[in-house]
C-alpha cells in the first residue's frame, strides 16, 4: 500500500507524525457524528450521556464527568438541557439528597435508540476501511499510545 500524502496545516507538522494522524482522525469522525446528529437536534455530548445512562440508569453527575472526560459546569448544562427537552429526569438520591441520580425518561430512550444508530452509521465509515486483522492492530497500537499518557 502507498503512502497517502496530505496537505500539512503548519510548517512543523511532519506527515509521519503519529499525533497529528491521531488528531485528524479524531476531528474527521467527530464532524461525521456531529453531521449525523445534527437532524436529531443533538450534540455529540449529548448522545454520549444518553448513551450512558442507557447503559448506567441512575448515573450522577460526577459519572458522567468522569467517563465522557467532561468538567462539572459541562455536565450541568448537558442534564440541564436534557431536563428541559424530557429526555431525562432527576431523582434524589436514596442515602443522600443533595445527590441526584438521572435517568432516562420514555422519550429519552427512544432519542438514545435513534442517536445509536446515526452514530454507529457515521462509525461504519471509517470500520469499513480496515480489515479484522487491521482494526485489530489499530486498537492494540492506540491502547498502548493511550497507556503511555495515563
Amino acid at each position: 500500500m502507498g503512502r497517502e500524502s496530505f496537505i500539512t496545516r503548519f510548517p512543523w507538522e511532519q506527515e509521519d507524525s503519529s499525533t497529528l494522524l491521531i488528531k485528524l482522525a479524531f476531528i474527521n469522525i467527530r464532524r461525521e457524528i456531529e453531521t449525523a446528529l445534527r437532524p436529531l437536534g443533538l450534540t455529540p455530548q449529548q448522545s454520549q450521556s444518553l448513551h450512558l445512562l442507557a447503559m448506567k440508569p441512575g448515573a450522577m453527575n460526577a459519572d458522567l464527568e468522569k467517563l465522557l472526560y467532561i468538567d462539572k459546569s459541562s455536565v450541568t448544562s448537558i442534564i440541564n438541557g436534557m431536563v428541559k427537552r424530557g429526555w431525562v429526569v432527576r431523582r434524589e438520591h436514596e442515602q443522600d439528597a443533595r445527590m441526584k441520580r438521572i435517568f432516562l425518561t420514555d422519550e429519552g430512550l427512544q432519542m438514545y435508540k435513534l442517536t445509536t444508530h446515526a452514530v454507529q452509521q457515521a462509525k461504519d465509515k471509517s470500520n469499513q476501511l480496515l480489515t479484522k486483522d487491521e482494526t485489530a492492530t489499530l486498537h492494540d497500537l492506540l491502547k498502548k499510545i493511550i497507556k503511555a499518557y495515563e
